[in-house]
């Protein structure tokens, strides 16, 4: 697999590496299509986080990798429990090591 930020060396930092991991990637568009079915917009989001619409917008885009802290805290804001959306879809557990 292929990911679009590396080092100067050509390595992969762990951060970029699983802000493109297939199962992240659907984690995240499971939280968007979520919020929207929900009618919650970033902005209300972000207001019920206690951060800014810009911080949600990098969330959904995968510019910053979502700690499980801030994966809660999203769930919550637009309504839904956290293990709701882990149950939705199967993870792929390939390339998961280090």
């Amino acid at each position: 697999m292929s990911y679009p930020c590396s080092t100067s060396r050509g390595e992969v930092s762990v951060a970029n590496r699983d802000r493109y991991h297939p199962s992240y990637v659907r984690l995240v568009e499971a939280l968007i299509a979520e919020r929207k079915s929900r009618n919650v917009t970033q902005v209300e989001v972000a207001q019920r986080m206690g951060t800014t619409q810009s911080f949600v917008s990098k969330y959904e885009r995968r510019e910053v990798l979502m700690d499980v802290l801030d994966y809660v805290r999203y769930c919550l804001a637009i309504g839904v429990e956290p293990v709701e959306i882990l149950a939705k879809f199967r993870w792929d557990l390939t390339n998961l090591s280090r």
